[in-house]
């Protein structure tokens, strides 16, 4: 069972406060969280602050263990961390990327073990051939792919992913979202993931934290948090909620907000 607790979190660079006063009560064991807000508002920094490559100040607990005080090699073994940038094209074979990043987490694996996890990231993500081929003759979208497995690899207790999809057509879109909330769910795990596609988010996960202004606007099960009034403030955009034959909630932007209101950058 995995527990993430975030009290009175704040993120700054430098001068420049990014987010403040972050609360967030523990989500359900099993959920896929997406993470919302307009560009620049600090999801990014979020994300990195939980993955141990920004500084904050406040609390973020990892089942009762501060994230910021673990050891770097607890923290890597617990938290997975997909970055927007690519992977490097490099002459490395996804394959060997994919077991290179399993085994610098946990030593306590056998080669053969190693092997047979990369192949079962390889079959759930539909990528397996993809395995020996070097990433240097990989699209953006294929080694989007790749960066993800070498996350998912490792079994992290926490999944955080920054645009995981960007680099993706609509099919590998629904791919890596289905895998994600599979392997949480099967895990007991979580997985957080900021997203630009209000509807993705509407479809796949399970919450919401949404991100306006410098803070969090609101943090809910995505049927309570995508209201009118939330798109207004955090996107400056008029729209509507509406449902799909089956039942699905899915935006509908009508026009710019007549009154707009700039958020940070």
């Amino acid at each position: 069972m995995t527990e993430l607790v975030i009290k009175n979190l704040s993120i700054s660079y430098g001068s420049k406060n990014i987010l403040s006063d972050i609360n967030i009560p523990a989500f359900a064991p099993g959920s896929m969280v997406g993470v919302l807000g307009p560009n620049g508002v600090g999801k990014s920094s979020f994300l990195r602050a939980l993955a141990g490559l920004n500084k904050y100040h406040g609390s973020a607990t990892l089942n009762g263990l501060e994230l910021g005080t673990m050891a770097h090699q607890d923290r890597a073994r617990q938290v997975g961390y997909l970055p927007q940038t690519l992977p490097q094209g490099t002459s490395l074979v996804a394959y060997e990327a994919v077991i290179s990043a399993c085994r610098a987490v946990r030593p306590d694996l056998s080669h053969p073990q190693a092997q047979k996890l990369a192949e079962t990231t390889f079959n759930e993500l539909g990528i397996t051939k993809l395995a020996f081929q070097p990433l240097h003759q990989m699209s953006g979208g294929q080694r989007q792919m790749v960066g993800l497995a070498q996350v998912i690899v490792r079994a992290p207790a926490i999944m955080l992913l920054d645009e995981p999809t960007s680099a993706l057509d609509l099919r590998w879109q629904l791919q890596v979202l289905d895998v994600v909330r599979r392997i949480a769910r099967q895990q007991q795990g979580l997985a957080l993931m900021a997203l630009h596609d209000i509807n993705l988010a509407l479809r796949h996960c399970d919450y919401v934290v949404l991100f306006g202004n410098g803070r969090v606007l609101a943090c809910d099960d995505v049927s309570r948090v995508m209201t009118v009034d939330h798109l207004k403030t955090a996107y400056q955009v008029d729209g509507r909620i509406e449902q799909c034959s089956q039942g699905t909630p899915f935006v509908i932007v009508d026009r710019l907000s007549p009154t707009p209101h700039h958020h940070r950058e």
